[in-house]
């Protein structure tokens, strides 16, 4: 996993950094700026010419000192500080002053031909301690550039952006090709608008650290994988858990079929589609590794006896919002005691009052796991999309804590969240957006689960997570981001 932080607790690892171990601003200033000139000669060799738009920060440290060490590497320098020079901070103040002994020429005002001519422009105007909108100067500077340079480096975060949530701050942010953020990943630049404009990130290590016992936020990667148990060599069906997919409804059979086909794949020993009976046929053609029973009326003795037979449900993926769907529901809430996800239709059905005091008392007594989206969020809590999609974290981490259970809030990064722990989710790209992505993520979550995978739930959902984002990226490869259908990032799934 990599941690990520938030921007407070960044700046309090750094003055951590400065007081306790004594290591002087100075010092991480140029240990950051060495590092971006490190990436930019690693990532384009052949850049020659560069201009530097300084900020009165010490984000606008770092840019003159960048611009300082490639004057000293032969290149073609512009670098400008905007601002008025009285109020640049010390360290600011400090690096124009060692700059210009070297013979590196400072302008104050932006020259808008020295960014279309460069190779490369760096945007060092503001750092992770933006709070609001970029205006004047600032906002000018931030529109030349997205409009003019040819490549664009951002120092720590793009210009603009809210360091938490990735939130265009302004009307303006700098679109950058590259962002080379210091000592650990920011929350901002997998969040929000800014994860589009801070392009690829780099981070890098400029002697920064958090205390080896200190609790931290992090990115899902791939050596999750390692922590699924190898199948024992006398497994069986039985020992391989069975799953209990309730789904699909009377005009609506592909998500079924989508999120029990995926659980087959991800390893499920025997699945078990509940489904309306206009579906039975097209399973029977389509998936005869599944189990099947349809039900075209609400029959609680049959449910009853469904439920029991199960290692754990997963309910919701096309089933409907009618009041045969409500009573299978809320019957599943009431008589669940083993493992349950809710996806889909499910959520949508969670909505009513009623039904969220029967899924509190549910996920009292299983652990149970929700999979919106940022719409069936809206629903669930009466929070706008809008608002949602830049407090992921708090919106995902309050609704865990108020009811008990694991939430997976799908965006473009993927925020779990429980009652102890949130986490993020970048394996994926945008093919994952595509009719049937979520039924495949509630299958192959469903399908951990059931077999007992990992460590414990928490960490199968959060394997299952990056297993369905990793599989979509992969398909990607061989489809392109629009040509992937939710059947390709099912045949992905094994390759991972």
């Amino acid at each position: 996993m990599k941690k990520i932080l938030s921007a407070a607790k960044m700046q309090a690892c750094d003055n951590k950094t400065i007081e306790d171990h004594g290591i002087p601003s100075l010092v991480l200033m140029e240990r950051a700026a060495l590092s971006v000139v490190q990436t930019i000669e690693k990532e384009y060799p052949e850049a020659n010419s560069f201009a530097v738009i300084c900020g009165p920060g010490n984000n606008g440290g770092d840019g003159v000192a960048i611009a300082r060490l490639l004057k000293l590497n032969s290149k073609i320098v512009n670098c400008v500080v905007i601002g008025n020079p009285e109020k640049f901070s010390n360290q600011l103040k400090q690096e124009i002053s060692i700059a210009e002994s070297y013979g590196l020429s400072i302008e104050n005002k932006l020259n808008e031909q020295a960014i279309e001519q460069a190779d490369i422009t760096i945007d060092a105007m503001f750092g992770i301690g933006l709070t609001r909108g970029l205006s004047g100067d600032y906002e000018y500077a931030a529109v030349i550039i997205n409009q003019n340079a040819n490549k664009v480096f951002a120092v720590d975060i793009p210009s603009g952006f809210n360091a938490d949530c990735g939130k265009l701050l302004g009307d303006t942010g700098v679109e950058a090709d590259a962002t080379v953020t210091f000592a650990y990943m920011k929350k901002g630049l997998v969040l929000g608008d800014c994860k589009a404009a801070a392009g690829k990130v780099h981070v890098a290590d400029v002697g920064i650290y958090l205390d080896a016992e200190e609790k931290c936020d992090y990115i899902v990667e791939k050596d999750i994988l390692k922590l699924i148990k190898p199948r024992p060599v006398n497994a069986n069906k039985g020992s391989c858990g069975k799953l209990l997919i309730i789904a699909g409804s009377e005009s609506i059979y592909g998500a079924c079929y989508l999120s029990a086909k995926a659980s087959l794949v991800t390893g499920t020993g025997l699945v078990k589609i509940y489904t309306h009976k206009n579906n039975i046929m097209s399973i029977q053609q389509n998936l005869p590794e599944a189990m099947y029973l349809g039900f075209d009326s609400y029959n609680k003795n049959e449910l009853s006896n469904q439920i029991n037979w199960a290692d754990a449900l997963l309910i919701g993926p096309g089933l409907g919002t009618s009041d045969v769907s409500k009573n299978i529901l809320k019957q599943v809430l009431d008589e669940a005691s083993v493992p349950l996800v809710i996806d889909a239709d499910g959520l949508n059905l969670l909505a009513d009052d009623e039904m969220k005091s029967a899924f509190k008392k549910a996920a009292a007594k299983v652990p149970v796991v929700i999979t919106p989206h940022l719409k069936e969020m809206e629903r669930l809590t009466n929070i706008p999309v809008t608002d949602i999609n830049y407090e992921m974290e708090k919106v995902a981490t309050n609704f865990a804590k108020e009811y008990g259970c694991i939430v997976v809030l799908k965006n473009h990064t993927t925020t779990i969240a429980s009652r102890d722990n949130i986490c993020f989710v970048t394996s994926g790209n945008e093919a994952l957006a595509t009719p049937g992505s979520g039924d495949v993520l509630a299958g192959a979550i469903a399908s951990l689960i059931v077999q007992k995978a990992c460590l414990n739930i928490e960490v199968d959902v959060e394997a299952a997570t990056y297993l369905h984002g990793a599989a979509g990226t992969m398909a990607s490869e061989k489809y392109g981001t629009r040509g992937v259908l939710a059947t390709h990032i099912i045949d992905h799934l094994n390759q991972i």
